[in-house]
């Protein structure tokens, strides 16, 4: 045993020899003087290989292999385009640039040929790719008027071009693997000497490796460890800029020491969609570059920046002065004004700014980082709802506005519950009888004895998320007033109730309608589910299986506030809808305007070349009435007619209506 324990402390001594610095540079010494050696022996060898296998590099696989995927994009946007029916101009843009990038490909692919070798499959390779290029310019060229031939031609032309490059290929892959078998046999001679070799090295690798493992790696990986600790402890590890923690510490040494700065909240526009898009690889590509911009203007201030999450910046400007943090937000604005590169790909992105100054903010109330922060947040909120891609200072009207918006928000559910909304009805009129035969339903509040318009607080519930209460709260007391009055009266009055985008979210919507159907037992058909125009539905392949079940209810679907939001043709053809409601933004200069006659027929003829009812709001004059009634409307609503009513006076009105049509014969 005591033999045992002197040679570990042996041990242990030659370890620390090697530990030192001495041993260390010693045994660096040996390995390079060994890798020097092995280096110079196989040089000759390596030198031989490597000038026979140059004709055979990457570059003209790579080239083969990328030329290959984009003849597939151009197919894809030729493919894209056919199912649509139409080349767009962003296809057609993206596919002069596709087109564009494989004849760049093909300059490059014959280069490389012409500098190496040609071979008969990538001379034919070559022709094939430029006949499949100058298709494609053809048909750029003619606007793809004749969109299906030049599809036809594309794929054969594609077909053969991919034929030919794979065959390339394979020619290269011979002639590769038979130049390595002709070499395989000068390696091998060199494979005992080079084992040998290797072995000394192993043991002398070894060695090292027991040494760093007792006295460096251990060490350093402490190092590292606490280092890593340290830093995500107070920094964002995507950005690298000072995180929530850091902040809020920093902020508060600034307020403790009573310093004179401001805050500005910065929030991304658009990154929700570039990370549904592109991926998250993007939108990380993003965050860093816009942190880093974001850091170097905040420098320019004496202050910082810094990552609170998601895409929420914060920066601290040591200034209050309004003209240099107008300055400063300006500076940030043009940071998104020119798109950002991503692997190719051109990310549109713009910047919210909120500004709060502790000179401003603290001169009616006490300082703390929690007002500082809520009331830059109400500014960046300003900004947003203002139209985005903005700057808001914060100032005491700004302050009493969001305090309204928060009572507001505190109200609504006791609201909702307590039944203080109240069901509207307004009008729907053939314009060929100027009989009222439906009705839409509207919402308000009456708040404090007022009346609040929904403009006023339906923004509010789609934020917090109640709008979907409110749409349950419309449709349950919509159809039940038509459904009594048609049953009381003998009348066939229909209800059109509006549904917000996060109803389309849950398959619950079609539960609820069938609910309110069968509580009320108003017929399906007389029930229009109306879906504004102007929103972003999350999951499209959801919304249609939910349209689709709300169908098979029995409902009818309108898309409302057309001319308004995202419309387009495949918006309207995949909608699946009966009816469209064109909003009253195309009607308002109707008698005034010669372009706007032109752009509401347009509209018309694609309605009926779609096969929808239209009916068109916001008619407040008979004139425009006139108008639209010799275009070919069909049905109308506004105030020319009636302003939105109580339920019982406005079925009671359009009762009556009929009754003295009746009774006139008319």
């Amino acid at each position: 045993m005591a033999g045992h324990g002197y040679k570990t402390r042996r041990f242990d001594r030659v370890l620390d020899a090697f530990a030192s610095r001495t041993g260390t540079s010693v045994v660096l010494a040996v390995l390079l003087l060994a890798c020097v050696c092995i280096g110079l022996y196989v040089n000759s060898v390596v030198v031989q290989l490597e000038e026979k296998h140059a004709v055979f590099r990457d570059r003209d696989g790579r080239n083969g292999y990328v030329a290959i995927s984009d003849i597939q994009r151009i197919l894809l946007i030729a493919q894209t385009a056919e199912r649509r029916g139409v080349m767009s101009e962003d296809l057609a843009r993206d596919f002069a640039k596709a087109t564009d990038v494989l004849y760049v490909r093909i300059e490059a692919f014959r280069k490389t040929i012409d500098d190496r070798t040609r071979t008969m499959y990538g001379t034919a390779a070559i022709s094939a790719l430029e006949n499949f290029v100058s298709i494609a310019d053809a048909a750029y060229a003619n606007q793809f008027s004749n969109f299906k031939d030049s599809h036809d031609a594309l794929l054969m032309a594609a077909t053969d071009a991919r034929r030919l490059l794979v065959q390339f290929l394979d020619e290269m892959k011979r002639e590769a693997d038979k130049l390595l078998e002709t070499q395989s046999a000068a390696v091998t001679e060199q494979k005992i000497i080079l084992l040998g070799n290797l072995a000394v090295l192993t043991v002398i690798i070894l060695g090292a490796v027991l040494l760093l493992r007792r006295e460096v790696l251990a060490r350093r990986a402490r190092e590292t460890a606490e280092k890593r600790v340290q830093f995500l402890a107070f920094f964002d590890p995507l950005t690298q800029l000072p995180n929530r923690s850091q902040f809020q510490d920093r902020v508060q040494e600034l307020l403790d020491e009573k310093r004179v700065f401001s805050l500005l909240y910065v929030d991304l526009d658009g990154f929700k969609l570039i990370n549904d898009t592109y991926g998250h690889d993007a939108g990380d590509h993003v965050l860093c570059h816009i942190g880093n911009r974001i850091a170097v203007h905040a420098a320019d201030y004496d202050g910082f920046a810094a990552r609170l999450g998601g895409d929420e910046f914060a920066i601290i400007a040591l200034t209050d002065n309004q003209v240099k943090l107008a300055s400063l937000c300006q500076k940030l604005l043009q940071e998104t004004e020119n798109p950002i590169l991503f692997e190719g790909e051109n990310l549109d992105l713009g910047l919210s700014i909120g500004v709060a100054t502790t000179s401003q903010v603290g001169a009616n109330a006490r300082l703390c980082l929690d007002l500082l922060s809520r009331v830059a947040d109400f500014a960046l909120y300003a900004s947003k709802s203002a139209g985005r891609g903005r700057y808001t200072f914060y100032n005491q009207e700004l302050e009493a506005k969001f305090q309204e918006r928060r009572s507001m928000l505190e109200e609504l559910p006791t609201a909702i519950e307590n039944d203080h909304l109240e069901v509207h009805m307004q009008p729907k009129v053939s314009l060929s009888t100027e009989k009222t035969y439906g009705f839409e339903a509207l919402v308000r509040w009456r708040r404090n004895t007022q009346l609040v318009p929904p403009n006023s607080f339906i923004q509010i519930a789609e934020e917090s998320g109640l709008v979907v209460d409110i749409d349950h709260y419309v449709l349950r007391n919509a159809t039940k007033f038509v459904a009594d009055w048609n049953k009381a009266h003998g009348t066939d009055f229909s209800i059109s109730v509006n549904l917000s985008a996060l109803n389309f979210t849950s398959l619950r919507i079609i539960e609820w309608v069938q609910d309110a159907l069968w509580a009320s037992l108003l017929k399906p058909d007389l029930l229009t589910l109306e879906i504004t125009e102007t929103m972003e539905m999350r999951d499209w392949k959801q919304a249609r299986s939910i349209i689709a079940g709300l169908r098979k209810l029995g409902c009818r679907i309108a898309i409302d506030d057309f001319g308004t939001g995202y419309s387009s043709l495949a918006y309207l053809r995949t909608t699946a809808a009966d009816e469209l409601k064109i909003d009253r933004s195309l009607v308002m200069e109707l008698e005034s305007s010669e372009k706007a006659r032109l752009l509401m027929s347009s509209v018309l003829d694609i309605a009926k070349n779609l096969d929808f009812q239209v009916t068109v709001e916001g008619i407040e004059t008979q004139a425009q009435a006139e108008i639209i009634r010799k275009m070919g409307a069909e049905n109308a609503q506004g105030y020319l007619y009636s302003k939105p009513m109580l339920p019982a006076d406005a079925l009671a009105a359009a009762t009556e209506e009929d009754q003295l049509a009746a009774r006139t014969g008319s």
